[in-house]
């Protein structure tokens, strides 16, 4: 299926970054240089409409293609948690002009997901709990593969300490694929994850579980 990304669609998830994401996050990224940083709770606005849910990145690694990133935070006194491998160097999908590039801004597999566990586990359920859908089952060993939309005008340098977006689709059994925009923000060392909108919560716990 070939998918277009209107501009509309975009600037809207950029403002509400701007808004109530990545700003109110602040505090909870920050942490001690060096050595593992301090977590918050997953959800910062946890009664706004279809709320954020953030990870603290607080181990990373790199390998010939890419950077691992260990994602915690907590749900009540639950650590939660997910691996991140997010490639290096994917090409920028919006044109100067700042249209959707919809022939070369898609990267299958750009960003990939894994479980770190019981963390994952309770990532999932955390998940439900906050969608009120009941997940009940633990998060799928298969490796997450979403097809990967980068919503921004340059290439991502995973080097440097700059704020990445992205939209994710994710396959799954309880309907179409469903959709996530994504933040990756090396300078606060935080992964945020929305859902497109609440008809998408089904779906997202879903991927996750890998049923």
């Amino acid at each position: 299926m070939k998918r277009i990304l209107y501009p509309t669609v975009l600037f809207a998830f950029l403002g509400c970054c701007t808004l109530y994401g990545c700003g109110n996050a602040s505090d909870k990224g920050k942490g001690a240089q060096g050595g593992q940083r301090q977590i918050g709770q997953y959800v910062v606005n946890p009664d706004v409409d279809n709320p954020s849910v953030y990870l603290t990145l607080v181990e990373s690694h790199e390998t010939d293609s890419s950077v691992v990133y260990t994602g915690k935070s907590l749900h009540g006194q639950d650590t939660i948690g997910l691996e991140i491998e997010v490639i290096k160097s994917i090409p920028a999908g919006l044109l100067a002009d700042g249209n959707p590039d919809n022939e070369g801004g898609f990267t299958p597999g750009a960003i990939k997901f894994r479980s770190l566990g019981a963390e994952s586990d309770n990532f999932v359920h955390a998940l439900g709990a906050l969608y009120k859908i009941p997940a009940q089952r633990s998060m799928t060993d298969d490796t997450i593969l979403p097809l990967v939309f980068s919503s921004n005008r340059k290439e991502v340098d995973l080097g440097n300490n700059g704020t990445y977006t992205f939209k994710l689709f994710l396959d799954n059994a309880a309907g179409s694929e469903a959709e996530v925009f994504a933040v990756l923000d090396l300078y606060k060392r935080l992964f945020e994850l929305r859902a497109k909108d609440t008809t998408h919560y089904e779906r997202i716990v879903s991927a996750f579980e890998g049923e």
